[in-house]
């Protein structure tokens, strides 16, 4: 674990929209979408500089920046997990620290979700008609049944 984050740039697809920055990791197949101020703190995270020292940069409370970190630990956009320090370790929500630290914690957020690859995305699941192989989902094959064929486990 390490105090000075290194944020992950291999294998990403980054697009700013507008205030907010998209993030598509292509080896873990997710995207996530960071807030500004989340973004700033990523685009910092060299893996030299200090969390206060981003935070001074910034101009934000120190903790708003470890706010943002955690989100960004949780997406996988830092190179490894840091340590967060012990009063930001007490069991409480994100939503019950950005509370006690104000509206600039609430915009440190980061959202995340995964996707499915255009393979999974166009393929047929048990028991779909089908014509061929190329359609069912894998395990799935394309057997006669019944008088049609579906996709179903051989």
């Amino acid at each position: 674990m390490t105090t000075n984050p290194k944020a992950k740039t291999e294998r990403l697809i980054v697009k700013v929209i507008d205030d907010e920055t998209l993030v598509y990791d292509v080896s873990r197949h997710s995207a996530s979408c960071l807030t500004e101020l989340a973004a700033k703190v990523w685009r910092r995270c060299d893996g030299t500089t200090s969390v206060a020292a981003i935070a001074d940069t910034l101009g934000e409370d120190e903790r708003t920046v470890w706010l943002a970190l955690h989100q960004l630990n949780k997406s996988k956009l830092l190179v490894e997990e840091i340590a967060l320090p012990p009063d930001m370790r007490t069991g409480k929500t994100r939503r019950q620290i950005a509370g006690q630290l104000g509206l600039g914690a609430a915009v440190a957020a980061v959202s995340s979700i995964v996707m499915t690859t255009a393979a999974h995305a166009s393929c047929r699941g048990m028991g779909s008609s089908c014509t061929d192989n190329s359609q069912c989902c894998p395990p799935l094959s394309c057997l006669p049944f019944g008088g049609t064929s579906t996709c179903t486990v051989l």
